[in-house]
């Protein structure tokens, strides 16, 4: 359960991913939220600069409205784990498209060579949830909900998506 109020986001029951500070301390404020994105599935934020949170999909109206509220900016970065992910979606990919999505992940802090080294490391994962497997998309959620996930697991898939993360300047533009 997730509740949003006026200057807070509530987790009662905890976060999902008990390997998270957000976990501890079932609260996030808004004074640490950097920025919130609602192009991740589900919607996510950034906490303390660190970490991805991911919030609920049915929320995501709420979700925005509350960073208007409370002047947090909404961006839609690129979501770095769903093309590290690509592979193992139900999908076929033209080789135009896979040379993209390599180009975009060089663009956003993963070299080609690491990009390799990340897929050998979590193919395995991928591949033995491939009854739930989808065909549009799969990012860190998925990652994180389909792993035997440690705390060291959960920090490195928290520093690969976080590559492209820059933190917001004061000139920002809120939506």
């Amino acid at each position: 359960m997730i509740v949003i109020e006026q200057n807070e986001i509530l987790f009662p029951n905890g976060y999902f991913f008990k390997q998270s500070s957000v976990n501890q301390t079932k609260r996030i404020e808004t004074k640490n939220i950097s920025e919130i994105n609602l192009n991740t599935y589900p919607p996510s934020l950034v906490y303390n600069d660190k970490e991805i949170v991911f919030l609920k999909r049915e929320l995501k109206k709420e979700i925005e409205l509350f960073a208007k509220q409370n002047k947090i900016p909404i961006n839609n970065r690129m979501d770095i784990w769903e093309h590290i992910n690509r592979p193992y979606l139900d999908t076929e990919f033209e080789k135009d498209e896979k040379i993209e999505s390599i180009k975009l992940l060089s663009e956003n802090g993963i070299s080609k060579s690491e990009l390799n080294r990340i897929r050998r490391k979590v193919v395995k994962t991928m591949f033995l949830n491939f009854l739930v497997w989808e065909w549009t998309y799969l990012g860190l959620f998925d990652y994180l909900n389909w792993t035997f996930l440690t705390k060291r697991k959960y920090w490195w898939a928290m520093e690969i998506g976080l590559r492209n993360y820059k933190k917001t300047l004061p000139n920002n533009v809120y939506n």
